[in-house]
């Protein structure tokens, strides 16, 4: 048994496939400077196929994180690869049962991930970047916010959530009118069992009167989907950029969710309401709910957004 301590010149196989860890690009002679990035649940590494060359992300989740129903819902996305916003395939679970010999190795990589590496930006990168801020349209956010609404929809439609939407587990397509769903591993679905630690989301994308089981339930992504769509239906607009800090991660802080009359929630109640009220009406409901099950379901917002645009 070894530590899980990666270093250039160490490689992993899985079956036939070797693979190799890939320099920091900023230190690239440096030995102990691998490429890696380090979340809330994980260490994901940069890894490469050592024939086909081929980049991928090697996501080795923390401790507490590490549970079976990791190959279970891995399982599941590989089976959902043609819904919108699932479409990042080949997802591979390390197990016991599939690689023995490297999770004895490395015992960390027990239900370790590996998917393709793809480069591309995130939404709160987008929201982060007053360069693209300022040339993101009203077209990028009309398809964006189709986009988003329609893979949520399909995830409850199904009984699932993702359980912690927010701008880091967005991935945007170069076009700006696709979404990927990030950071799946923590998502409700019905019959697998709950993670250690329930999701409370991410804070700006948070409700106030979470219960006991947080957003790790059927309608865990209503609330925070509603405040993403308004984020995409409403950055544009440079009366709504300017409420918010440069630094912002949200458009809305922690504490300025579902408190009413701050200049951001009025400039933005106004734009909304000058592309349909209806879409205004759904983020009322939203900001008012005293609970997740009474915000719109994601079907409405999405219904609401193909009548509105399409």
């Amino acid at each position: 048994m070894v530590a899980f301590q990666p270093f250039l010149g160490l490689f992993l196989r899985l079956g036939a496939t070797y693979f190799e860890f890939v320099p920091h690009p900023l230190l690239p002679k440096d030995k102990d400077a691998i490429f890696v990035v380090e979340g809330g649940e994980a260490l994901i590494y940069q890894i490469r196929n050592m024939d086909t060359k081929d980049l991928y992300a090697l996501k080795v989740l923390k401790p507490p994180y590490r549970a079976e129903r990791i190959a279970r819902i891995t399982e599941l996305l590989t089976q959902q690869v043609d819904l919108p916003g699932l479409s990042i395939n080949p997802r591979l679970c390390l197990t016991q049962a599939n690689y023995p010999e490297l999770v004895r190795t490395f015992p960390e990589l027990e239900y370790a991930i590996i998917t393709p590496w793809i480069e591309a930006p995130t939404w709160v990168g987008l929201l982060l970047d007053q360069a693209a801020s300022i040339h993101y349209t009203f077209e990028q956010a009309r398809s964006l916010a189709l986009a988003t609404s329609t893979a949520l929809w399909n995830l409850e439609t199904r009984g699932l959530a993702h359980a912690d939407i927010a701008g880091s587990n967005i991935l945007l397509s170069p076009d700006r009118k696709q979404i990927q769903l990030l950071d799946l591993e923590g998502m409700y679905v019905p019959g697998i069992p709950a993670p250690k630690k329930l999701s409370q989301g991410t804070p700006g994308y948070q409700h106030r009167c979470l219960g006991p089981q947080g957003q790790w339930c059927p309608e865990g992504d209503r609330f925070a989907g509603a405040i993403l769509l308004t984020e995409m239906l409403t950055w544009w607009e440079p009366r709504v950029r300017a409420q918010v800090a440069n630094e912002a991660e949200t458009l809305f802080g922690p504490d300025e969710l579902q408190v009413m009359g701050s200049p951001c929630w009025q400039a933005v109640r106004d734009v909304l309401w000058s592309i349909h009220p209806d879409l205004l009406y759904l983020f009322d409901q939203a900001w008012a709910s005293a609970n997740l099950a009474e915000c719109p379901d994601l079907a409405t917002w999405s219904m609401t957004l193909f009548t509105t645009f399409l």
